[in-house]
């Protein structure tokens, strides 16, 4: 664990440090103006500052698994009040319940997030630094997706003059925002203080940044604790703090880690993220003119092992004119999914190698297409003869994936057997799901995040690329 500089040497260190870079002609002048002031605390000190726009400075978030995601710690207010939210590449707004404990309203949050266990939520009156959005900002005007810039402001009801004039001093209408699976939120733009990990030149610090626009939702479908919208949008944390310009990565835990507070990865935005990729399997960005906040890829097969590749459709490695195809990275997602027939030839082809009796009882007891009695002697049951899955990707890339990351021990070992299922789901034509488009309504394929666990991926957003790097991610946080 970094330890947090005292806050004289860290000033000494960054004067030091500001009055040569500002000698250089290729400075920002941001560098030189980005630290507006500084406020002792007693332990860590604190760095308040305007940007985040410093070529030296990079963020180092901690992650922790969930049961179907990757959770981050969101410290928003001053004091701060501190959230769960969830980790998610296929969004770009950030959220959070608002309210009281006991005013927060999920529809559909399942037995987990009952109203007899209140949701933790932000009280923007306890927060000295909180303030509404206003309807004229750029942010208001994404959330809506309105084309005309007017809009929010007239429908709060401000005179044509005033919002001509970019006066209006009414905040944003109420928005909504919905997610894949039905999901949606409601709730108002609010603006306040981000608390951060950061480091300067290998100096861990804690930075405030203040203005962070986020959303403070008071009801919801399916969407119980929040959320970190990580997209290409304006709204999107990695774009509001400007990394998006640089990159950042991820490298998730596995989900035996799950509700496991004690080990955690790391996320990292700024030029670290993207140092010492030498090694990575590089695979170029897509682009999108309909969706053009998601991340993109190619896929252009998958093979069994050493068997030859199955080959996926040409829609999955490009893009049309419409916006259909392609394949999005989307940590929002929990499961990979493929298209029919593709995805149906895998399972053929998976079936066919693997020699284990089927559970079809477990397959329609938890819907997944593929379960397998496997002898385990000995927990944690990792001995098996299951195949490796690799993905093969635009750039001549073969990322073959962690065993653990295709398929997953859904029973406990009972009378020396353990049920396997293979943890891949149908992409389905008549889908109509944000995050999770039908082959021909948006993305045509989703890399979920539980294909991610211990693999490091990282967002070359300077070179327009993703990497990826298998490893054991409790060994490299």
């Amino acid at each position: 664990m970094h330890s947090f500089i005292h806050l004289s040497i860290l000033l000494c260190l960054l004067s030091t440090t500001l009055i040569s870079y500002a000698k250089d002609s290729k400075a920002h002048s941001s560098v030189v103006l980005g630290l507006s002031h500084v406020r002792s605390l007693s332990a860590p000190s604190m760095v308040i500052i305007n940007s985040t726009r410093f070529d030296f400075l990079d963020i180092i978030e901690p992650v922790t698994t969930y049961t179907d995601g990757y959770l981050l710690s969101l410290n928003l207010g001053m004091p701060p009040q501190v959230f769960q939210v969830y980790l998610d590449t296929g969004s770009d707004l950030t959220w959070v319940p608002c309210g009281t404990n006991s005013s927060y309203q999920c529809l559909e949050c399942g037995n987990e997030h009952s109203t007899s266990k209140p949701i933790p939520s932000f009280s923007p009156s306890q927060s000295s630094s909180n303030m509404k959005e206003l309807c004229g900002s750029r942010f208001c005007v994404d959330i809506h997706s309105s084309d005309n810039s007017h809009d929010p402001c007239a429908a709060v009801g401000c005179a044509i003059p005033s919002f001509m004039s970019g006066l209006c001093t009414r905040p944003c209408p109420p928005f909504s925002y919905t997610y894949g699976g039905g999901a949606l939120v409601l709730g108002s733009l609010a603006k306040d203080i981000v608390t951060l990990h950061g480091s300067i030149f290998g100096i861990a610090i804690l930075l405030d940044v203040p203005g962070f626009c986020f959303g403070c939702v008071g009801s919801s479908i399916r969407e119980p604790i929040g959320i970190a919208g990580f997209g290409k949008g304006i709204l999107s944390l990695p774009s509001q703090l400007g990394f998006l310009d640089k990159g950042f990565s991820h490298c998730f835990l596995g989900f035996r880690f799950a509700r496991n507070p004690n080990f955690t990865s790391s996320l990292i935005m700024g030029d670290l993220a993207l140092s010492a990729k030498d090694d990575f399997l590089f695979t170029p960005m897509l682009k999108s003119i309909t969706n053009p906040n998601f991340y993109y890829i190619g896929l252009e097969g998958v093979s069994i092992g050493d068997g030859a590749a199955i080959a996926a459709p040409p829609s999955l490695s490009s893009i049309d004119s419409e916006g259909n195809g392609g394949m999005i990275v989307d940590t929002g997602t929990t499961y990979t999914h493929l298209p029919d027939p593709f995805y149906t030839a895998i399972l053929s082809s998976l079936a066919s190698v693997i020699l284990y009796e089927r559970s079809y009882d477990l397959e329609m007891r938890t819907g997944f297409d593929l379960c397998f009695k496997i002898p385990c002697t000995h927990t944690p049951c990792t001995q098996d003869e299951l195949p490796l899955i690799n993905f093969h990707f635009l750039g001549d890339v073969k990322l073959t994936l962690p065993k653990d990351s295709c398929y997953y021990a859904v029973t406990a070992p009972k009378n020396s057997v353990v049920v396997k299922c293979l943890l891949f789901q149908r992409m389905d034509d008549d889908d109509d799901d944000d995050d999770v488009g039908g082959a021909n309504n948006g993305p045509g394929a989703v890399l979920g995040s539980f294909q991610m666990q211990n693999v490091e991926v990282v967002y070359d957003m300077e070179a327009g690329r993703i990497g990826f790097q298998p490893k054991d991610c409790a060994l490299h946080s």
